[in-house]
């Protein structure tokens, strides 16, 4: 199968190919909401410092689910490397399927980043496939399996390749991901984008900081309106839905808030009634293999509501 999405304005490629839209959570958000919906401030951040990186970047993706976002690296610009880090094996299959659709370069490796190498317990959310964590507890899980984990420092030392942008979503695992790439962030010093959660009264970005303090960085928290204020530590926000941080090796480019600004609106005309369309068969299979004749339900009534939202819109 074939569902492309628009991507952005100013790249190589106008369309990105998501090959099955109910594969995975982010792709069903894609296909519900498209890509102007999807996190955008870091979406923005992130396609603002791959345009200040220039050709030949390296990007390294932990925590990447399907790759959205190796993907948009790999497809708007001409990055030297992106590797993207997936443990759940379901999830890192899909990966290489979009991978393979795009005719993308990037390199899956599918391992969990920490702060040793082995072998760990990823459990599986019965939220969504993107809330999988190595963190007991974290969600409730319908289950668990053995996953590779690694060091990030030893991934470069073993590949040379070292990055210039990093983008860190773990669930909550992070501050392990950063004592794993403790060399890698005090000698390549790349541009960090990491979530930062505070959940049930326990502020993650405090171990974050503690991490991070040795390195000398500037952080920035991750609007859409787009607050370029350089905090002194890094805190989470309970029940916020933006809850990623820009961290840098150096404060800002002056240059950096207008091109997070100029993809942001970009990024904005992407909305969901330029993607693909779905035949509606494939629609009800998808529906009944998540949740049965509820979902299917469910599923109907987001398809009517985004009718009338269409049917509705102003024309000029």
């Amino acid at each position: 199968m074939t569902y492309r999405i628009p991507l952005p304005d100013g790249g190589r490629r106008d369309r990105l190919d998501i090959v099955e839209p109910n594969s995975t959570a982010v792709q069903r958000f894609l296909r519900r909401d498209g890509l102007a919906a999807y996190e955008p401030a870091t979406v923005a951040a992130l396609l603002a410092l791959f345009e200040q990186a220039g050709d030949g970047f390296a990007f390294f993706d932990v925590g990447a689910n399907m790759g959205l976002y190796a993907l948009l690296a790999d497809t708007l610009f001409e990055p030297a490397a992106v590797h993207a880090f997936e443990p759940t094996p379901a999830t890192a299959a899909v990966l290489r399927k979009l991978r393979k659709a795009n005719r993308s370069d990037i390199d899956v490796i599918e391992a969990a980043a920490s702060d040793v190498a082995g072998r760990a317990v990823l459990h599986l959310s019965n939220m969504s496939d993107a809330s999988n964590s190595l963190v007991e507890g974290f969600k409730d899980s319908h289950g668990v399996t053995e996953v590779a984990t690694l060091r990030l420092d030893d991934h470069v030392s073993r590949t040379g390749v070292r990055p210039d942008v990093m983008k860190v979503d773990v669930e909550t695992f992070e501050p392990a991901v950063l004592a794993g790439a403790r060399e890698t962030i005090a000698t390549a010093r790349p541009a960090i984008v990491i979530e930062v959660l505070n959940r049930r009264g326990h502020d993650h970005g405090e171990e974050i900081t503690a991490a991070m303090a040795e390195h000398g960085y500037s952080y920035y928290r991750l609007t859409a309106e787009g607050d370029w204020t350089a905090r002194q530590v890094v805190t989470g926000t309970p029940g916020s839905k933006e809850n990623d941080w820009l961290l840098t090796p150096e404060p800002l480019d002056p240059a950096f808030p207008q091109r997070f600004a100029s993809w942001r609106d970009r990024v904005a005309r992407c909305t969901p009634d330029r993607n693909s369309r779905v035949p509606i068969g494939r629609s009800v299979a998808a529906a009944m293999r998540r949740g049965g004749v509820s979902e299917v339900y469910a599923t109907a009534r987001r398809y009517a509501a985004a009718v009338r939202r269409e049917r509705d819109r102003p024309t000029s």
